[in-house]
């Protein structure tokens, strides 16, 4: 049983690990006390005490990588047929989308308290919308995967964005609709757009981080 608490984010592990592994070695196990476990696991992961750094600097370092992107695309004197993409620069692009991952995961754990079991549904999603374009673009990069193909896993993993960003709008009206926005720029068509899609998740980040700002300092205001 004390095995299961591996699931437990860190954080948690130190506050109440010891406690609870006592508690498993002393008490006779009971049916279903796995899943409460895991259930309690979840809880955890989707109600941190504080909010993280991550997803401002997963946001920044994946807007500023796109939007260097971006530039490099709008650029050259023809655009490349949509999806848009210069072979050489899908392996920063590679980067950037997993940088972005760790951003609109910890941004959909900013409506778990209105949505708990959306929120957990929305970063299955995101895990498995940006993985399949991560994928892709590997893919692309290797010679076996064809446009099509990164349109459409690209297409998916926006789809997730914007689900996100909807999902959120409801605790931060304005970190959803950026985020939604991005996630509209990338549906279209057009190279200059991916510039928009760089500068909104620059954007993103620094609205996080002013957020997390203001979170401390009413803490310590309170304290």
């Amino acid at each position: 049983m004390t095995g299961v608490l591996r699931l437990y984010p860190r954080w948690w592990r130190r506050r109440y690990g010891d406690e609870m592994r006592a508690l498993l070695e002393v008490a006779p196990a009971r049916r279903g006390d796995r899943r409460d476990l895991a259930r309690g696991a979840l809880d955890a992961w989707l109600h941190p005490p504080e909010p993280s750094y991550l997803p401002a600097l997963g946001a920044l370092l994946g807007g500023g990588i796109w939007t260097m992107i971006a530039a490099r695309v709008v650029s050259q004197p023809v655009h490349p047929d949509w999806p848009g993409y210069l072979l050489e620069v899908i392996p920063y692009a590679i980067v950037a989308a997993i940088f972005l991952l760790v951003a609109v995961t910890g941004i959909a754990l900013r409506a778990a308290d209105a949505h708990a079991r959306s929120t957990g549904l929305a970063i299955v999603a995101a895990i498995v919308g940006y993985g399949v374009w991560i994928v892709a673009m590997a893919g692309t990069v290797a010679g076996v995967t064809d446009p099509g193909v990164l349109w459409a896993t690209q297409t998916v993993a926006m789809v997730v964005t914007a689900g996100v960003g909807f999902l959120v709008r409801s605790a931060d009206e304005r970190l959803g609709t950026l985020v939604m926005l991005a996630a509209g720029a990338m549906l279209l068509p057009w190279a200059a757009a991916w510039l928009v899609f760089g500068t909104c998740w620059t954007a993103i980040g620094l609205v996080i981080l002013v957020a997390r700002s203001l979170w401390f300092d009413e803490r310590r205001r309170l304290s």
